[in-house]
């Protein structure tokens, strides 16, 4: 298997972003971010396939807020210019050029980040996992199931703060009592890692613009809307109607019985949507197996 290269990218307000990479650095390359409370530990299956790795150099990081990344404790610390410079550092330590940016639930809101504040854009295509791809209609896709979910996040009583947070994992899975204890006890151990002043920040503080994504979808930027049918916490289906006036080249593929996690849940038709798209908006075409 191909080594994973782990750095510290300091992004330009000195918030280190922690970041690793694994696969052949000459395949088209894939940023992927993670969602709301997590870290990019959430994507091990993806970054242990065998064909991903063949085809495609692998790029994780930790959102700013979240996992081994810096915690600012202000709303100013999330504005938007922030996000982008955190990818902008990402990219620039490991050398991408052009990447396929993939966003994860809350992660899909980074898109437009990067759209808003870096020109040229630096991105090939982008795929919104689970998430919104039009942050302007976001809300629309929050299921009443996490809206109650993330007004207990940022509870001052632990005792719900602990509980939600194991609510909110068992919801990210299609049948959490057939995880394994290690999996799911990994990824509630890092929402454990902010403690209520952070999620509470970045509410304040993170206000991404859709103005430059959807320009450049109607100038034909690939885009991408994958998600599971049985998503307990975001409608995929109504992002996609949100989305689809705005893009001439986008994919919509549901994945059906598939949970907000389809990345783990459904990994091999999420494998074969991913190496799909990316290999297409590369030029390569797509993957014979």
């Amino acid at each position: 298997m191909p080594a994973t290269t782990s750095k510290i990218c300091l992004s330009s307000d000195g918030t280190p972003i922690y970041a690793e990479a694994s696969g052949n650095p000459a395949n088209p390359s894939v940023v992927f971010a993670h969602g709301f409370a997590l870290s990019g530990i959430v994507f091990d299956k993806l970054f242990s396939d065998p064909r991903m790795l063949e085809k495609l150099y692998l790029v994780r990081y930790d959102v700013r807020g979240h996992g081994r990344s810096g915690k600012p404790n202000s709303a100013e610390g999330y504005a938007s210019s922030l996000y982008a410079a955190d990818f902008a550092a990402v990219a620039a330590d490991f050398s991408l050029h052009m990447p396929v940016f993939v966003g994860w639930s809350a992660g899909a809101q980074i898109i437009s980040d990067i759209c808003s504040h870096i020109s040229p854009v630096p991105l090939i295509g982008a795929i919104a996992l689970g998430g919104p791809l039009c942050v302007a209609t976001a809300v629309k896709t929050l299921k009443p199931k996490l809206l109650e979910l993330l007004r207990k996040f940022v509870s001052p009583d632990a005792a719900t703060a602990l509980e939600t947070r194991v609510e909110f994992i068992n919801a990210c899975f299609a049948d959490p009592e057939n995880v394994p204890f290690a999996d799911k006890a990994a990824w509630i151990g890092y929402t454990v890692l902010q403690g209520p002043n952070v999620p509470a920040a970045i509410m304040a503080g993170h206000k991404p613009d859709q103005t430059e994504l959807v320009a450049l979808g109607a100038q034909g930027f690939p885009a991408m809307i994958l998600y599971g049918t049985e998503d307990q916490l975001q409608d995929g289906a109504v992002g996609a109607v949100e989305a689809r006036p705005y893009f001439t080249d986008l994919e919509v593929a549901a994945i059906e019985g598939g949970s907000h996690s389809v990345f783990y849940d459904s990994l091999d038709e999420t494998v074969g949507y991913i190496l799909a798209f990316c290999l297409r908006v590369n030029g390569q075409g797509r993957p014979t197996s």
